[in-house]
């Protein structure tokens, strides 16, 4: 995902709760101790990703995938199968179609919870077992280099000076830009002016030609722009200071209450047993502890972020919750 300010204190309130569970979930790294399953798969497993090859949720799964099987955490082959489309209505479609086959498995990213919303999905995360949550992406405030903004505090500054005057853009209404604009404008009592491009490409070379004042990637993504020297990181969007970005301040720490992420899960069809459920909740907690996976979070600047069973199911419900609230406010939620 990547114009308006809240304007009721319900919506505030659930910004205010939203970002108090992300701290607390970003914070509680303990590994859970699951009893062994009595089950395991007997032919080859689907593992079902949501978005074309090459993306993050491929390299998502194809990591996992390969850690799964070279550990031998699971002793079937474990098939990686792209079926892009609709923003994720697609992959969730099929993975519903295979209720009670446990050796179907998927990712699961913002899109699982913002495209049923929006009433893109005949489906939403109540139809499958949403069995983990393994990391977090959190985002970063760019500015361009020749900015006279150095921090957050500068830009909200100049924001409140003049109303509309500060620019922020992004690919779409709904996008991770557009939600953190909402959140800084009511964390600040600001006005920033969010403009829509059409791609995410587009907005990056309108902020590097100036023609913007802010933008809200993912770390990785901006990385190798702040390594050359064309962009300036002025705030992380995280509960705290990101081990690899350990000078550039929280927007927390800079008196703005503002953190946004986007998980990576795995989801499974519904109809299985519990002792079905349980082997795959297993064998993730097993992979989350590989050196191989800790290398593929630190090497993509994702933050542990592991949850299993009815945590899991809390954490999802949860951000659906933040997420019909955003998607409110911006007149994107369907109408029930």
């Amino acid at each position: 995902m990547r114009r308006s300010a809240f304007v009721s204190a319900c919506v505030a309130a659930a910004f205010m709760a939203s970002s108090f569970t992300t701290a607390h979930a970003q914070t509680d790294a303990s590994i859970p101790k699951l009893p062994a399953s009595s089950w395991k798969p007997d032919r080859p497993v689907e593992f079902v990703v949501q978005a074309g090859a090459g993306g993050g949720s491929d390299l998502f799964a194809r990591t996992m995938a390969q850690i799964l099987t070279k550990e031998k955490i699971v002793t079937v082959p474990v098939n990686v199968v792209n079926k892009p489309g609709g923003s994720g209505a697609v992959a969730y479609a099929y993975v519903n179609g295979k209720k009670g086959d446990p050796h179907v498995i998927a990712t699961a990213t913002s899109s699982y919870l913002t495209t049923p919303i929006q009433g893109h999905s005949p489906v939403n995360y109540q139809n499958f077992a949403n069995v983990a949550i393994l990391c977090a992406e959190d985002y970063v405030g760019v500015v361009r280099t020749e900015s006279p903004y150095k921090s957050l505090k500068d830009l909200i500054a100049a924001a409140k000076a003049k109303p509309n005057g500060v620019r922020i853009g992004g690919s779409s209404v709904g996008s991770s830009d557009n939600i953190i604009a909402m959140m800084l404008n009511k964390a600040a009592g600001v006005k920033l002016n969010f403009i829509v491009f059409q791609s995410g490409g587009e907005a990056n070379a309108a902020l590097l030609g100036g023609s913007i004042d802010l933008a809200g990637p993912n770390p990785s993504e901006a990385a190798q722009l702040i390594t050359a020297g064309r962009l300036r990181p002025i705030a992380m969007f995280s509960p705290e200071r990101l081990p690899k970005w350990k000078d550039v301040p929280t927007a927390r720490e800079q008196g703005f209450d503002v953190t946004f992420e986007q998980h990576r899960g795995l989801i499974l069809p519904a109809g299985l047993t519990k002792e079905q459920q349980l082997f795959w909740q297993n064998a993730i907690v097993k992979m989350f502890q590989t050196a191989d996976f800790k290398k593929y979070m630190d090497d993509n600047g994702l933050r542990p972020l592991l949850k299993v069973g009815d945590d899991a199911e809390k954490y999802i419900a949860e951000r659906n919750k933040f997420y019909v609230e955003v998607m409110t406010e911006l007149g994107l939620a369907k109408k029930r």
